[in-house]
């Protein structure tokens, strides 16, 4: 005659092996869940990128209609739309006021360059065509034909669909 004996050691490991059982079949046995992607429209964005402390003249070499790059992964971030030289300014300590003040950079400039592409906008990001993540704040190493520059990323300008 069989007689099954169980101490409590053996119930144990027997309810633990019965759900681990039951994990692995339900994982196996449920639907796939169905990926959700956010809604994507591709639409035409212009952003401006202040280029900083360019020698004096150097935004010249920067013309209406040139590509642009991403000077680190080679992204095509756009072409040039207009460009806008404005002094360079720095922040430097006044020792004897104990603050800082906006002050010129003699023998430097800034350029605001206003740049024009497409991207592919969601609810929460405008990526542009070559994959370039774009974001206002954002600082952008670009290079042009026969320049390079960086600096921050101030303003989007974007469609929105109407």
């Amino acid at each position: 005659k069989f007689r099954l004996k169980l101490n409590l050691f053996d119930g144990i490991v027997l309810v633990l092996a019965l759900a681990v059982g039951v994990g692995l079949a339900w994982t196996m046995l449920k639907p796939a869940a169905v990926p959700t992607t956010p809604e994507q429209t591709t639409d035409t964005v212009c952003y401006t990128v202040r280029f900083q402390r360019m020698v004096g003249g150097g935004s010249q070499l920067i013309q209406p209609g040139d590509a642009l790059v991403d000077a680190i992964k080679n992204y095509e971030i756009g072409r040039v739309v207009s460009v806008e030289t404005v002094p360079a300014e720095s922040l430097q300590l006044d020792h004897q006021g104990k603050s800082y003040i906006l002050s010129e950079l003699e023998g430097y400039e800034d350029a605001l360059v206003t740049v024009e592409t497409t991207c592919t906008q969601t609810e929460d990001s405008i990526l542009l065509d070559g994959g370039y993540a774009l974001r206002v704040g954002a600082t952008a190493y670009v290079r042009g034909e026969g320049y390079m520059g960086s600096g921050p990323i101030i303003s989007i300008e974007r469609e929105d669909l109407a």
